[in-house]
């Protein structure tokens, strides 16, 4: 790349953020363009399910570090012009971006770090009084209000977003019900027996967890008094119609990282951005993917992965900069993340799938434990239970693949560094 390229990257969020920071801190003097619709500076995610949510912490506790990397000025003196707007379509061959607002940018490079649209129900065709989604920081502080003084929150989709919001809810004292179409809670992510550990947990401290259910719409009782709940949110179980009442609605279902402007391009598909292990697409060696949307090729696993992780939108950001730079060692990322619910504390590294052997250390009942997926002879996936200090240990299991003694791993009296 020369030094004078033109650096486009559309999605000014964590990854994207943290590619402009690597690529000025690692010498790149040529022109870059910053491009999101959000009008604040790049944050991080996390906190919107958590802290944010609670009042615990402020709006600039969650921006980028260092914040004054993001001052009008000190962007000018950078040599980054930051464009709050969104990208509308791509002309490859120009290598233009064209822009809602009706302007438009010419690139050498391109970095997509759109991260993910909240995925809505088919049924929802229009923004609806009191129904949410959690994606953004505006989300959270719209939801944030909402549950003030909210008599049930009802919240579609069991995954890590659902059920962290289902947490933050609980201890404000707003009762939840959980609507989801699975057969439990963040089964994404979590093997079965932790799964139903952690459904257990919420159903203890009194969150109406109901699964194997599809919701097929969702009305507003505008000629309601006070004391009817204002929204009606009809599913069915087993054949059967039913309907929920709740003051306030969170669709938390996923989300989608086709981005629109990428759509007809060959760039994208419902995967997300495919890229090669360099971050860059096959398919144009000028345009990189960082983050949420990325779907990198993982060669160890002879696949490709997308993670929807804070550590994978830090590190990839830093890896597409340095490798624009000419960084010649591919990007490789053990998925891992971490969610708090409850007062548990509980890492997830690697992928556990429904057929891996799984060896419990600890006991998962007392809420002390980890849970390790064995497949073929080697650890393909760990969870901690407020054993945090064990998750170094676990990650390099994962990375390594060494073949592991399943008598040895089970054995509470055989330390996991041994293993390692």
């Amino acid at each position: 790349m020369s030094a004078a390229s033109h650096i486009a990257i559309v999605g000014a969020g964590h990854a994207g953020g943290r590619v402009a920071q690597h690529l000025k801190s690692l010498g790149h003097t040529g022109r870059l363009t910053l491009i999101g619709a959000e009008s604040h500076a790049p944050y991080e995610r996390p906190a919107l399910s958590k802290e944010l949510l609670l009042g615990k912490s402020e709006q600039q506790s969650i921006r980028l570090a260092p914040a004054d990397f993001w001052h009008d000025d000190a962007l000018t003196r950078a040599g980054i012009e930051r464009m709050h707007a969104t990208a509308d379509s791509l002309d490859l061959a120009a290598r233009r971006l064209h822009l809602r607002d009706g302007r438009s940018v010419d690139f050498d490079l391109l970095v997509v770090a759109t991260g993910g649209a909240p995925r809505l129900p088919p049924f929802m065709q229009a923004p609806l009084e009191g129904v949410h989604v959690l994606r953004t920081l505006d989300d959270c502080l719209g939801l944030r209000a909402s549950l003030t003084g909210c008599r049930r929150l009802a919240i579609l989709g069991a995954g890590v977003i659902g059920m962290e919001v289902a947490s933050s809810a609980l201890s404000l004292d707003v009762p939840v019900t959980v609507l989801e179409g699975g057969a439990g809670v963040m089964t994404r992510c979590l093997p079965p027996s932790v799964a139903a550990w952690l459904a257990a947990q919420h159903v203890a401290r009194g969150v109406d967890l109901r699964t194997g259910v599809s919701v097929t719409g969702i009305e507003r009782d505008k000629a309601s008094g006070a004391a009817v709940l204002p929204l009606h949110i009809h599913f069915e179980k087993d054949g059967v119609a039913a309907t929920l009442d709740a003051d306030c609605v969170l669709v938390a279902i996923g989300v989608d990282c086709n981005p629109a402007f990428l759509h007809g391009t060959g760039l994208s598909d419902a995967r997300g951005i495919i890229v090669d292990e360099w971050c860059r697409s096959p398919a144009a060696s000028w345009l990189y993917a960082a983050g949420d949307a990325a779907c990198t090729f993982d060669s160890s696993a002879n696949r490709h992965l997308r993670q929807e992780t804070w550590r994978n939108a830090e590190n990839q950001a830093r890896a597409v900069a340095e490798i624009m730079l000419g960084r010649t060692e591919p990007y490789r990322e053990t998925p891992w993340m971490w969610t708090d619910q409850l007062g548990h504390a509980i890492q997830v590294t690697g992928i556990a799938d429904a057929g891996d052997q799984t060896v419990v250390r600890g006991d998962l009942d007392a809420a002390n434990a980890t849970v390790l997926s064995l497949r073929d002879g080697c650890v393909s996936a760990g969870v901690t239970i407020n054993q945090s200090r064990e998750r170094r240990h676990v990650e390099k299991l994962v990375s390594s693949r060494k073949p592991v003694d399943a008598t040895r791993l089970a054995d509470p009296a055989v330390a996991l560094k041994e293993l390692v």
